[in-house]
Formats: C-alpha cells, structure tokens, sequence
C-alpha cells in the first residue's frame, strides 16, 4: 500500500521507492551493530528542536514552527508530535536499514507515511484502493456535482463526516456521513468559540486573537507576495497607495487589514461574526461591516476596488461560483482578486489521509490549484499568478524538496491572483 502511494505522491520525475522484506532484514542487523550509538535523543538548542540518532541530526525544525506549526495545525501536543517524527526515524531503520537523515526524499515520503499509520491510524489505515469499492451513485456536491473518490473516510478519526469529491476535476466538498448530504455553510456558527484557544475540536482558529505577532507577520509577508506578483499595477500601488482601495471579505480581527493599511492602503472589510468585528475594533480600531458578500451593495453600493482579497475564505463558501460572480462587479476594470485555500491535491494530504489538517469541520469545499483556476475561468476571470507551498514536513524533507513540490502545485497552500478576463 505505502509503495503505491508514494509513487502518486513526489513531484514530476520521482518515484516512491521499492522495499524488499529481505532488503530492508540484512540492512536492519546491521543498522544496529552498535546499539549504543543507536540511541535517539530529542536537543533543543537555539538552533531550535533537534531529534538526534546515531550522532547525526535526523530531525530539525525551529521552535516556533515546532509548535505553531506542526503541533497546531495537527492538534496535537508535544509528545505525540515527538512520537510521529520518532516513528518515521524508526521507519527509516526498519524499512531501508538507514539514517532518516540520509535517505533519498521518495524514501522518506515513504517513511513519513509509515509513521503517519503507526501514529495516528494505529495500523488501521483504510488502503487507496477503497475509496474506489465504495458506491457514491447519488451523492451530489452543493452544486449539483458527481463524486467518484473518498478523499478522507473521517476528519481525524470523527467519522460522522468525510471528504468526498472528483478525483479527475480535483475538487471536493464535506459530507454528512449518515445522510451522505453534503454540509451546508449555513451549519457553520461564526461566535465566540470558533476563535477561542481551545474551540471545538478539528474546527476554527485557535489562539487567532491571542497570535497577534505572529499572524500580523504572516498576513505582511503574504500582503507583499500579493503586491510583488500583480504585474504592472504594483508600481502604480506604490507609488500612489492612499488610491488603493483594498476590501478583504471574512476578514476576521484585521491581520490583513493592518498590513494593508502599513502601504498606505485605504481598506474595508466584512465579516459574518459580530464577536470578530467587536475584536477587531478593539485591536486594530477597525470598523468592519456585518454580513455576507450578498450584502455588499448596501454597504458598499457602485463602490469599485483595485484589491479584493479572500484570505483561507473559499474553503467555506457552499457556493463560491456564485460568490466570485458577485465580487467582479465591486473589482475594478484593472484590478486583482486574491484567493488564499488549501489545496485538495496537496502531497501532505495524501501522506495525512484523514489527519490532513486542512480537513476541518468548517471547512465545506475544497480545491486544487487546478481546479480553482479551472472555476475562475468558468466565471471569466484569468489567472495572473499562482503558487502552492508547504511547509509542515520541512524538518524532515528540506527546501529544496519543498520548493519543488510547490512548482508541482503539490504544496498544502493555494495563493492565486486573478483579473477580469
């Protein structure tokens, strides 16, 4: 099974290694001549956290995406985020007879999807292949779309829900299991839990309001990556930013918006949670509008802006065609409509399986770069830019590796400019 995955997941030009029972034995004995320098040890330095074996690093990531990073976004604390890398350093000596550190990267997919089985699936992973044996006649999209795949048979083990979609398109939506319904985004409630530290389990923003640092660098470095790629309109923003009108839909306590406004961008934004709206005043002084994009013509009526942006927004939309639709008439002729999702074709996600972490309970669509491009062009918008990255495994995979997947449009995010067609 793990073979057969990874040969579907490394970029052009890979594939997934070929392990033999007798091969991975002999290596195994002597991979273990010396037990005493077989011993594993967890470092941390101001490197960051450092997983040790053998007297070679097999592990590094920095602190902070030790924590905000792996631990977050997988939910799960220390020690078992410690036991994951544990067992695909285990892997590593069980399956090639070698230092993690010092396989090829198609090995070490292969070892991370060993651990990923061992750690979250406890041996129990449902193989590829059965996503194909199970009968979806009848269950349609939001929009009246077939599905032919089961992309996740749970949300991290809750199996009142999946992942169901077409394979070949690259799309996907959530689903009731009991009715094979899919979940409308009307069942999303938008208050005061969905952003608390703790919230409900595999669904909304934990620590969102208590991160500020960090999400406010993070919404910089994007707002940049977005100026820097929107063509010959960036000089024009810059050299003149007080005539940018930025308008970001769902835009939460304001991380974006203060980036923006750091320009000198003028900028409005909607929200669905008044308890958002109410932080964000409190935080940034911001006065956000209530509602949905429907209601934008009575906030904002004949309004025209060069910047739209729907920052991890999509993903929640029931019905997004209709959405973006709606947009490109506050989009002016020049213009640039920024997405920011998961991506549904993500290598990580066929290493995660059910335990990706961007298979949420709010999350009700999903996309790959393709087939968001695909439904942009569908609704007359072209692509000006687009990139996909990840991050989550770079402690073990490295840049380069990293880099690489993301030109693949492998990468677990979606950033994606487009203008009026």
């Amino acid at each position: 099974m793990y073979d057969q995955i990874a040969n579907r997941t490394h970029p052009a030009g890979t594939k997934g290694a070929q392990v033999t029972a007798q091969s991975s034995k002999s290596s195994n004995h002597n991979f273990r001549a010396d037990s005493a320098e077989a011993l594993t040890k967890w470092v941390e330095t101001t490197m960051g956290v450092l997983l040790v074996s053998r007297g070679s690093v097999q592990f590094a990531d920095d602190h902070d995406h030790w924590r905000k990073g792996i631990c977050r976004l997988l939910e799960i604390d220390e020690p078992k985020a410690r036991k994951l890398i544990e067992n695909t350093v285990d892997a590593a000596e069980r399956l090639f007879g070698r230092n993690l550190c010092n396989l090829p990267d198609e090995e070490k997919i292969t070892c991370l999807l060993q651990a990923v089985n061992d750690t979250f699936y406890k041996g129990k992973r449902k193989p590829f292949e059965a996503s194909l044996n199970v009968d979806l006649c009848g269950v349609s999209g939001p929009e009246g779309e077939s599905a032919d795949k089961i992309f996740a048979h749970s949300i991290s083990g809750n199996q009142e829900y999946m992942v169901i979609g077409s394979e070949i398109d690259e799309f996907a939506w959530l689903v009731d299991a009991k009715t094979n319904q899919a979940v409308t985004a009307d069942s999303i409630i938008y208050n005061e839990q969905y952003y608390a530290p703790q919230g409900n389990r595999h669904c909304g923003m934990k620590e969102y309001t208590r991160q500020l640092e960090w999400r406010l660098e993070k919404a910089r470095r994007i707002i940049d990556q977005v100026v820097a790629h929107a063509g010959a309109r960036a000089e024009k923003w810059l050299s003149n930013p007080s005539q940018v009108k930025m308008l970001d839909i769902g835009s939460g306590i304001g991380y974006f918006r203060q980036a923006a406004q750091a320009l000198g961008f003028h900028h409005n934004g909607i929200d669905l949670s008044q308890e958002i709206i109410k932080h964000c005043r409190e935080t940034f002084g911001f006065e956000t509008w209530h509602g949905r994009v429907e209601d934008l013509a009575k906030h904002a009526p004949g309004q025209k802006f060069q910047l739209i942006t729907m920052f991890d927004v999509i993903e929640h939309l029931e019905k997004p065609r209709a959405v973006i639709t709606l947009l490109k008439e506050f989009l002016s002729d020049d213009g640039i409509l920024v997405i920011r999702t998961p991506n549904l074709a993500a290598q990580e996600a066929e290493i995660l399986g059910d335990y990706y972490y961007s298979f949420k309970l709010d999350h009700v669509r999903y996309f790959s770069a393709g087939s968001l491009t695909e439904m942009m062009h569908g609704v007359k918008m072209k692509s000006v830019y687009k990139e996909t990255s990840s991050h989550l495994f770079k402690g073990v995979l490295g840049a380069d590796y990293l880099y690489k997947l993301g030109q693949a449009g492998r990468g677990a995010d979606i950033l994606a400019l487009f203008e009026h067609a």
